[in-house]
C-alpha cells in the first residue's frame, strides 16, 4: 500500500492518504484554487486526475448526494448536492454540517462576488452567534500554487470577499455593536443604565443601596394571582419580562411568604366602553396597528435566537421582543375585560360586534397579531361561555367570527393562517406567537451539534423562519391608510393604556355572576 501526505501551508499536516483514497474533491466543489500540496512517503505512487466535468458527472451518476472533507481522519465539512442546478447546469451544494471554521472558510472561498444576495452567506452571518462568538470570526487565506500574478490575484479576491462578509455582519449586526464593552466604554454609558436590560443582581443592589439595608434581598416576581417566581441574578431583562399586571418586589426571603398583590394589580373594576364606543371601529384598529408596527420595528432578528436558543446562555437582552409579546397578551385579556365587566345584556352584544368589527380593520390594515389577539380573547372561556350574549348576537356578525375563528385552526400545522399570509405583501405584522413556537420546534428537535460539528441545516431552518419576519418589514408601514378623524388623539391614548383584568379565576368568576351556569 502507498502513502503519502495532504500539507495545508497554513495548518501543516491534515491528512494522510491511502490507497483508494482522494483529495480535492473541495476545490472542484467549489470552484476554489488548490490549498494543499501532497508529499510522497513512498516512491512509486500514482494518482487518478479528475477534471471539473468528469467529476460533476461522477457526481450526478455515481457517487451519493453528499461531499464529505476530512482532517486527520475526522470529518470536518459535509455538503451536500442541492435538488437544483445553478443557471450555469454545474451541481451546487449546500452545508449540511462542519465546524465552524471550516463553515466560515468555505463560505468564504465559494462566495460569488458577482451576486448581491446570497442566502447562505446570510444564514452563517445571522446564526454563527449560536455557535461560533465574534472574537473566532477569523479567516487566514493560503495563497495557492501559481505565477506571482495568480497569487495575488487569489489574495485580492480573498480580501474582497471577507470584506462582503464583514459588510454582510455589520448590516445585520448593527444594533449588537452598542453592547459591545468597548462601544459602551467609548460612549460612557454604563451597563447599569440601560434599564431594560438590568439584571436581577443588579436591581436588588440598586434597592438594597436606596434602603440602605444590609440584609439579603430576593427580587420576586409576583402577578396579580399572587404566583410568585424568585428571579435569578444572572436572570436579564427582568423588567421587560413582567406579566401584563406583574410586579417586581425586593424583599427578605424570610418575608416572602407574607408578600401579596397591590391593589392595582387587580385591574379595573368597571369597563371602559362608555369612553370607546364613541371611537370608530375603523380608528380603534388603526391606532392598534400603529403602536404594534411600533413595538415590531423594534424587535431584533437577534432576540428571535435568544428567545428560542435561551437568553441567559447569551447574556442578551430580549425586552422589545417581550413587549411585544405582552402587547398580544394585552389586547386579548382587554377583550375579555371589557365583556367581562360590562353587566347589560344588551351592552354586551353591542360589545361584541364592535370587536368583530375592530378585527376586521386589523385584518385589513395586516395587523395580524392584534387580529388573532381580538379573536382568541372572544374565544376565552370567560367570554365562549356567554350564551345569552352570542345568542343575540345577529346573523352576520356570527357568520364573520365563524370566518376568523377559522382562520386560527391549528390542524395541519396552522394551514389557514399560513395560506393567509402567503397572499399578503408587506408590511404585515405577523402572530408573533407562532413564528416562535416554529423556531422552538426546530430547536428542540434537532441537535446543534452533530459528531462534533456545527448541524447547519438546523440553523437554516431556524434563519428562513426568522427571514419572513425580514419579509413582513421589507416595507415600511403607511400611515396615510386611514384617514383620521378629530378624535384621533384620544383614541392613540386610549389604545395604549389598556387596562386589563389578567387572572384568569377573577374573569371566570366575573362572567358566571352576569351568566350563571344553566340548570
Amino acid at each position: 500500500m502507498r502513502v503519502c501526505v495532504c500539507v495545508c501551508v497554513s495548518q501543516g499536516v491534515v491528512c494522510t492518504l491511502h490507497e483508494g483514497d482522494d483529495f480535492g474533491k473541495l476545490a472542484l466543489v467549489t470552484d476554489s484554487p488548490r490549498a494543499a500540496s501532497i508529499v510522497l512517503r513512498e516512491d512509486n505512487c500514482h494518482f487518478l486526475r479528475v477534471d471539473k466535468e468528469d467529476f460533476n458527472r461522477i457526481l450526478r451518476d455515481v457517487e451519493a448526494n453528499t461531499v464529505r472533507l476530512k482532517e486527520h481522519e475526522q470529518a470536518v465539512l459535509v455538503l451536500e448536492k442541492s435538488p437544483r442546478a445553478s443557471t450555469l447546469g454545474s451541481i451546487k451544494y449546500t452545508v449540511i454540517s462542519g465546524t465552524p471554521e471550516k463553515i466560515l472558510e468555505h463560505f468564504l472561498e465559494a462566495m460569488r462576488m458577482d451576486i448581491h444576495h446570497d442566502p447562505a452567506v446570510d444564514d452563517f452571518v445571522l446564526m454563527h452567534g449560536i455557535f461560533m462568538p465574534n472574537s473566532r470570526l477569523t479567516y487566514h487565506a493560503t495563497s495557492p500554487p501559481g505565477s506571482e500574478q495568480e497569487r495575488l490575484e487569489y489574495a485580492l479576491n480573498s480580501k474582497r470577499r471577507a470584506l462582503i462578509l464583514t459588510l454582510r455582519w455589520a448590516s445585520t449586526h448593527t444594533y449588537l455593536l452598542q453592547e459591545e464593552p468597548a462601544a459602551i466604554s467609548f460612549l460612557e454609558f454604563g451597563r447599569s443604565k440601560i434599564f431594560k436590560k438590568a439584571t436581577g443582581r443588579e436591581v436588588v443592589s440598586a434597592v438594597a443601596d436606596k434602603l440602605g439595608t444590609t440584609d439579603e434581598l430576593v427580587l420576586v416576581h409576583l402577578s396579580s394571582a399572587c404566583e410568585k417566581q424568585i428571579l435569578k441574578p444572572n436572570d436579564v431583562s427582568v423588567f421587560s419580562a413582567l406579566s401584563t399586571n406583574g410586579r417586581l418586589f425586593a424583599c427578605p426571603r424570610d418575608q416572602l411568604s407574607s408578600l401579596t398583590p397591590l391593589p392595582e394589580q387587580e385591574g379595573p373594576s368597571a369597563g371602559s366602553m362608555a369612553t370607546f364606543e364613541l371611537m370608530s371601529s375603523k380608528d380603534l384598529a388603526y391606532q392598534m396597528t400603529l403602536y404594534d408596527w411600533e413595538l415590531f420595528s423594534c424587535v431584533h432578528e437577534h432576540e428571535l435566537l435568544y428567545h428560542t436558543f435561551g437568553r441567559q446562555s447569551f447574556r442578551r437582552t430580549t425586552a422589545n421582543l417581550d413587549l411585544f409579546l405582552r402587547r398580544f397578551n394585552h389586547v386579548q385579556l382587554w377583550v375579555v375585560t371589557e365583556v367581562c365587566l360590562c353587566s347589560q345584556l344588551s351592552k354586551r352584544v353591542q360589545l361584541l360586534k364592535k370587536f368583530i368589527k375592530i378585527a376586521a380593520h386589523c385584518r385589513e390594515f395586516k395587523n395580524l397579531n392584534s387580529f388573532f389577539a381580538i379573536i382568541m380573547g372572544m374565544s376565552n372561556p370567560a367570554v365562549s361561555r356567554l350564551s345569552q350574549t352570542w345568542e343575540k348576537l345577529p346573523t352576520k356578525f356570527k357568520k364573520f367570527y365563524a370566518e376568523f375563528e377559522s382562520m386560527m385552526d391549528p390542524s395541519r400545522n396552522h394551514r389557514s393562517y399560513r395560506l393567509t399570509v402567503t397572499k399578503l405583501e408587506a408590511p404585515i405584522i405577523p402572530f408573533m406567537p407562532l413564528l416562535l413556537k416554529d423556531m422552538t420546534f426546530t430547536h428542540e428537535g434537532n441537535k446543534t451539534f452533530i459528531d462534533n460539528m456545527v448541524n447547519f441545516e438546523k440553523m437554516r431552518i431556524i434563519a428562513n423562519t426568522i427571514r419572513q419576519v425580514r419579509h413582513c418589514r421589507s416595507q415600511p408601514f403607511n400611515p396615510e391608510i386611514c384617514q383620521p378623524n378629530k378624535n384621533q388623539a384620544d383614541v392613540r391614548s386610549y389604545v395604549r393604556k389598556l387596562c386589563v383584568v389578567d387572572n384568569q379565576r377573577a374573569l371566570t368568576q366575573l362572567s358566571y355572576r352576569m351568566e350563571p351556569r344553566r340548570t
